[in-house]
């Protein structure tokens, strides 16, 4: 790279990894297992991987890398500087629907990395929802000069093509997590429930209240509320004060987030991995789009979706999922191996990377 002394050079040996990591979601973290893992199999030392985390103390200790503060910018430029990959993904990284800071920060780091002369690799992300025209522009310049792309879904591909970005340079894979090598459990009676904070919940909260309660007495359901990310515990804890018996469990990590989610007959969940953990392990998945990503997912293991709001069309379709769930679960089984298959496609663009030193 012009401006680095040889011996820089040969001190770039570090891979840097850029996502929403060490901030409490389940999701994240199964897709930050599933990438370290791809790196191991790669030939990659885990010493040489560094992650920029939210909570690097965490991260260090669950992943066996090192870790280095997400928001301290002069620690950020020093991991840059050691690195010769710089891996920004998985996840919804590119949206402007939660924080208009979301954009900026992370193709910022990408272009530092760029500026250095750091090879860039976007791992199986979800592009989008992005409003802005500005930021829909920068993504496809910034993406156009990157060493390779794979992104989780059709959808995600076909927003970087409306951006103006060459389709050659895009691998549709699946969300990395499906690549995870997790032990099937079997599943008991009963329902899990996912809900995370979404624009109306504080008008819906009192008739999931009433749902919940109907699923307890009128189809006799065991419920459970399971909490898998930022602000989804919070909501738990005031159903079970309004419902004493729900039970009420959080995710102390990833690997619990999937024991948590493929432990009942039936897994009802706004996540999107909520979702592929049930699928997963053998729970019968039902997607609550709150979000594109969610309906995404639903759409590639073919399982059934409702709207976010509790109401009596979805106990419905709960119904439908449990009167059927045999043939739900063996035509599930059939998405869920085409899934690995393609989520094999993130490994490959990754290889392209790291073996071309």
């Amino acid at each position: 790279m012009a401006g680095l002394s040889e011996r820089n050079k040969g001190e770039q040996r570090m891979i840097l990894i850029s996502g929403y990591y060490g901030c409490g979601n389940s999701g994240d973290e199964a897709v930050l297992a599933a990438l370290c893992s791809d790196l191991v199999s790669l030939g990659v030392d885990p010493s040489e991987i560094t992650v920029l985390s939210g909570n690097p103390e965490e991260t260090a200790a669950l992943h066996k890398v090192s870790a280095v503060p997400r928001s301290n910018f002069p620690a950020i430029v020093r991991a840059v500087r050691r690195s010769r990959l710089l891996i920004s993904g998985g996840g919804s990284l590119l949206q402007d629907s939660t924080s208009w800071r979301t954009v900026p920060y992370y193709l910022l780091i990408i272009q530092l990395a760029l500026s250095f002369g750091c090879k860039v690799v976007i791992y199986g992300q979800g592009i989008g929802p992005v409003s802005s025209r500005v930021y829909q522009r920068w993504i496809k310049s910034v993406f156009s000069r990157v060493h390779g792309i794979s992104v989780r879904d059709a959808g995600s591909a076909q927003l970087l093509q409306d951006w103006g970005l060459d389709e050659s340079l895009i691998i549709t894979a699946a969300d990395p997590v499906f690549n995870l090598q997790l032990d099937h459990r079997a599943t008991a009676p009963g329902l899990t429930i996912n809900l995370r904070p979404y624009p109306t919940l504080q008008a819906d909260f009192y008739r999931w209240v009433d749902l919940i309660n109907s699923w307890k007495s009128g189809l006799n359901l065991d419920v459970r509320f399971a909490a898998l990310g930022p602000g989804d515990a919070e909501i738990g804890r005031k159903l079970q004060q309004e419902i004493p018996e729900l039970e009420f469990i959080i995710a102390e990590d990833w690997n619990s987030a999937f024991r948590l989610m493929s432990a009942a007959e039936i897994c009802v969940s706004m996540r999107l991995h909520g979702l592929i953990f049930a699928a997963l392990g053998g729970s019968a998945p039902l997607g609550l789009c709150y979000d594109p990503k969610v309906a995404a997912v639903s759409s590639q293991l073919g399982i059934k979706v409702s709207s976010p709001q509790p109401d009596q069309d979805l106990t419905a379709e709960l119904v439908q999922v449990r009167a059927d769930r045999d043939d739900y679960l063996r035509r599930l089984a059939e998405r869920v191996e085409l899934m690995r298959t393609l989520s094999k496609k993130n490994r490959d663009v990754l290889a392209a990377a790291v073996r071309n030193k």
